[in-house]
C-alpha cells in the first residue's frame, strides 16, 4: 500500500528572542519586502532576494526518496523508508511512500511545517541574525502564537539555498534538519538531510537522500491530495 501525505517545507524537501535583536526590530526599516534590517547584516536583503529567485525556471520534478528514521524514545521504532517525492511550482510538495500508513505516520512527525521564503513575512517576522561562513541566519518568529517560539533558517550566500533549519518549541522541544544540493540542469535539488527531532513525546534521528531526478513533468494533481 503507498501512503501519501504532504510535505511542506521549503525548496530545496524542523530560544527566546535576543534583546539586541528586538531593539533592531523596533527601529529598523526593511532591507527587503517584509525583512527587518540588521545593521550588524548589511547583504541580508540580497541573500534573500536571492533566495526568492532559486530554481525560478523549474516547473516540476519527481525523485526518488528515502528515509531512515531511528526512534531515541519509545516504541523506539526505526522504519527505513522509500517513496517518491514530487514537486509543482509555485508550492505543491508531496512524498508517496512505498509503505503502510503506520510507518508513514511516523514520518510526518519529523517534518515540521515551513513556508517558501516568499511567504516568511506574512507567517512571521523576519530579522537576520548574522552572516557567518558564508552563511546568512533568519530568525523566524510566528506572527500567530502557537508551539513553535522561532524557527532560525541558514541561507547559502552564494546561491540563495535554504542549508539549516533549528525550530524551537515552547515546551523547551527542538527539530533541526542540516540539507545539501545537487546540480541538475542550473537547478539546486535537495541531496542528502540529516536532522534531529527532540520534542517532549518524540525523539528521533533522521536520514534521508533524493535521487534519480525527473525535471519538468506532467504531476496529476490528485498526488498532492492527503488521504
Amino acid at each position: 500500500m503507498r501512503s501519501p501525505f504532504i510535505i511542506l517545507t521549503s525548496s530545496g524537501l524542523a530560544l527566546g528572542f535576543a534583546l539586541a535583536t528586538a531593539t533592531v526590530a523596533q527601529t529598523a526599516q526593511p532591507v527587503a519586502s517584509g525583512i527587518t534590517a540588521n545593521p550588524a547584516v548589511p547583504n541580508a536583503g540580497e541573500v534573500y532576494r536571492r533566495a526568492l529567485n532559486v530554481n525560478a525556471k523549474l516547473k516540476s520534478y519527481t525523485a526518488n526518496v528515502t528515509l531512515d528514521i531511528k526512534m531515541t524514545s519509545f516504541p523506539y521504532l526505526s522504519p527505513e523508508l522509500t517513496g517518491t517525492a514530487y514537486y509543482r511550482q509555485p508550492d505543491k510538495r508531496a512524498v508517496v511512500f512505498d509503505t503502510v500508513p503506520v510507518l508513514a505516520e511516523q514520518a510526518k512527525k519529523v517534518y515540521p511545517k515551513v513556508e517558501e521564503p516568499v511567504e516568511w513575512p506574512k507567517v512571521y517576522t523576519v530579522t537576520p541574525l548574522r552572516d557567518e561562513a558564508g552563511l546568512t541566519t533568519f530568525r523566524l518568529i510566528p506572527r500567530k502564537n502557537g508551539r513553535v517560539e522561532h524557527l532560525d533558517v541558514k541561507v547559502d550566500d552564494a546561491n540563495g539555498t535554504i542549508v539549516g533549519y533549528a525550530w524551537t518549541y515552547k515546551d523547551g522541544g527542538f527539530v533541526t534538519f542540516d540539507q545539501t544540493f545537487k546540480s541538475i540542469d542550473g537547478n539546486f535539488l535537495p541531496d542528502k538531510l540529516n536532522g534531529r527531532v527532540d520534542l517532549p513525546s518524540y525523539k528521533a534521528n533522521v536520514t534521508s537522500a533524493v535521487s534519480n531526478y525527473k525535471l519538468n513533468v506532467a504531476i496529476a494533481d490528485s498526488v498532492f491530495t492527503e488521504k
